[in-house]
């Protein structure tokens, strides 16, 4: 009985009716309302509409809405949005509406109903990219040379057979010649698959050396070919449910440098004065995601975690153990604040030197402290922690009608966000630290981004962040979602 009823208990005969239909109004409303509550209705089909060339398997691997189970309307809302963002985060659809229909009251059973839009899935590409480690890199350390690009011509199929598989074929020229062909097939067989690559370059300049934190490059003066490297491997992976998955690979990897680089320049480039090194290696990947829309996440949290096995026997040129993991968490605030971190570590656990080629730590790929774009600190063991507080300027859907002539771009979402980075990290080197000052040393790096998202499969982002050294520098960066 709520309090403010306790008031008109009075003796006389009017407050007493009076007490007794607020009473009486007061149960019928909250009965009315605890029956609303749990309103419900089990799933009795799944109906999906607009995956012309995608199979149904591939949708109902990424649901949580199947038929047999029950869905309080109370609840409708949120697992609705969740389903859509998991189907977003394929990258096969950019659009997606998931409704409820043929809802039968009297027996609480009704259908699920899923409109798609598929993606636009070959992408035949002009290659022109920068050879650096980043953009930063390009702009100030190597001052915009043109001759540091590659270009050429590239294939991309996320969607190949309608099972999700992927392959990608590359020939490029440039500051360094690339052929490599990949192919994943994830589902052969209810939720096992397999994969394989093929991979090959060469370049006539090479990063020989790190000297205060900074990579040195070298040509020769004849133009010859400075590096050469070839690596092939096939894989298996298992989808043991919706968030968790298990890759197994062996790759084979020969990698040749002139004898130029192993006299002159580094005899430590592959250690005492070795031309050329070849090893099998081993490698498993496990990672349980529950992000909610994995390229630009809004919730949830994913953890990983990788052992490689570098030599197995077969070539005694190197022996290495190592293993990696984190985890990200990402907060939902409200509606337009999100705020998001990710850490992760590394280490060797074969305590020996290791050849400058295999001594990578930070400043390469998403293994960044954002601030240090034009270092890199190679080392033994690293960690690194990555956190971003986001807000959304702008959600919008525009559609584009009749001046867009493919379908599958006629709906275009786009979202603008700002972004304020903190980030740390630390790297163990015990060898190679004569010249490198950054390593062992706490590092800092902050500062503000803009990111905007287009069609939910590509991202650009615009970095400008600070280090513990007082320097500043930006940083352009893009991303497709598969």
């Amino acid at each position: 009985m709520p309090i403010f009823l306790r008031n008109f208990r009075q003796k006389s005969l009017l407050n007493k009716v009076f007490y007794t239909l607020v009473t009486c109004l007061y149960c019928i409303v909250s009965l009315s309302a605890q029956a609303q509550s749990n309103e419900y209705f089990i799933i009795e089909n799944v109906i999906v509409e607009g995956n012309l060339k995608t199979d149904d398997i591939i949708i109902f691997n990424e649901l949580d809405l199947l038929p047999g189970d029950t869905v309080y309307l109370s609840e409708f809302s949120i697992r609705k949005t969740y389903n859509e963002k998991r189907l977003y985060s394929t990258a096969l659809f950019t659009d997606v509406a998931i409704n409820i229909k043929n809802w039968n009251v009297e027996e609480s059973i009704g259908d699920i109903h899923i409109t798609l839009q598929e993606n636009w899935y070959i992408y035949p590409s002009l290659i022109f990219e920068l050879a650096d480690r980043n953009f930063s890199v390009w702009w100030s350390d190597q001052k915009r040379d043109f001759s540091r690009v590659n270009y050429g011509l590239g294939l991309e199929h996320i969607n190949l057979t309608g099972h999700k598989d992927k392959l990608k074929l590359k020939f490029q020229q440039g500051y360094t010649h690339k052929y490599e062909i990949k192919y994943n097939y994830p589902y052969i067989s209810n939720n096992w698959g397999m994969f394989g690559e093929i991979f090959y370059s060469n370049q006539k300049e090479i990063g020989y050396i790190t000297d205060q934190n900074k990579t040195l490059f070298q040509k020769h003066d004849d133009e010859r070919v400075l590096l050469q490297r070839f690596r092939t491997g096939m894989g298996i992976n298992y989808r043991q449910n919706v968030f968790q998955f298990h890759n197994i690979k062996i790759e084979y990897h020969h990698n040749q440098i002139d004898k130029y680089v192993a006299t002159e320049l580094n005899p430590d480039y592959f250690l005492d004065g070795k031309d050329g090194i070849q090893f099998f290696s081993l490698k498993y990947d496990f990672t349980y995601d529950h992000r909610l829309f994995n390229l630009y996440p809004e919730g949830g949290y994913m953890l990983f975690g990788n052992i490689t096995k570098e030599g197995i026997g077969i070539f005694g040129d190197f022996d290495n153990l190592s293993i990696s993991g984190g985890f990200e968490k990402h907060f939902m605030l409200n509606k337009n604040w999100t705020f998001g971190g990710r850490f992760k570590a590394k280490t060797n656990l074969f305590r020996r030197k290791i050849a400058f080629a295999n001594n990578t730590g930070l400043g390469y790929g998403n293994d960044l402290v954002r601030g240090y774009q034009s270092y890199v600190i190679d080392g033994t063991d690293w960690v690194i922690l990555k956190t971003s507080l986001r807000y959304k300027l702008l959600d919008k859907n525009h559609n584009w009608g009749k001046a867009m002539a493919l379908k599958q771009f006629k709906k275009m979402n786009i979202r603008l966000y700002i972004r304020a980075n903190l980030d740390f990290g630390y790297v163990n080197e015990p060898t190679y630290t004569a010249t490198n000052t950054l390593n062992n040393k706490p590092l800092i790096g902050f500062g503000p981004a803009v990111d905007v998202l287009l069609f939910h499969t590509y991202k650009l982002s615009f970095e400008y962040s600070f280090n513990h050294l007082g320097q500043a520098g930006w940083d352009l960066r893009s991303a497709f979602n598969f």
